[in-house]
């Protein structure tokens, strides 16, 4: 009787996490915005430049929900570039998480993570520092992901 009674509580244990939703699930990331969200930095050249800003979409691209910038938006090798994430108000609660693809046709491509602010939802910020050789110039393009977890409403 012993072996019965605990399997018995092993199977109302395991009824009260489901009821309760304590079972975690992995991340289902789907991607809020337009897939073409990116602006071009300048690697490699002597002079720093200006930011420079984009705005990013709805996945349909119909939407304005947020902008990007880079400042600065070029500068010699080593430079560190800020990169900041206004997600608007309306759209905020909807991502869950900010990226940014670097793409160089010679040095391939990485994607970053941004952190989001503690104290401002809708805000994620990094720093990238351009790498490269001291006589290289070339073009990267950051591409700008926002995105949600298909999880998050469903409870997994």
């Amino acid at each position: 009787m012993p072996t019965f009674k605990l399997a018995r509580t092993v199977a109302a244990l395991f009824a009260m996490v489901s009821l309760f939703g304590c079972v975690e699930t992995e991340a289902e990331w789907v991607q809020y915005n337009a897939a073409d969200d990116s602006l071009e930095i300048t690697v490699g050249v002597a002079d720093l430049e200006e930011e420079a800003t984009v705005s990013l979409y709805s996945s349909t691209g119909l939407l304005e929900i947020g902008t990007a910038t880079v400042s600065p938006a070029g500068g010699p090798i080593g430079t560190e570039h800020a990169i900041l994430v206004d997600v608007f108000d309306d759209y905020e609660n909807e991502v869950d998480r900010v990226s940014v693809r670097t793409y160089s046709e010679s040095r391939g491509e990485d994607e970053y993570d941004l952190d989001a602010d503690s104290a401002s939802e809708g805000l994620y910020a990094t720093s990238l520092i351009s790498v490269g050789e001291t006589d290289e110039v070339r073009t990267d393009t950051l591409t700008f992901r926002l995105w949600y977890d298909a999880n998050r409403d469903t409870g997994g």
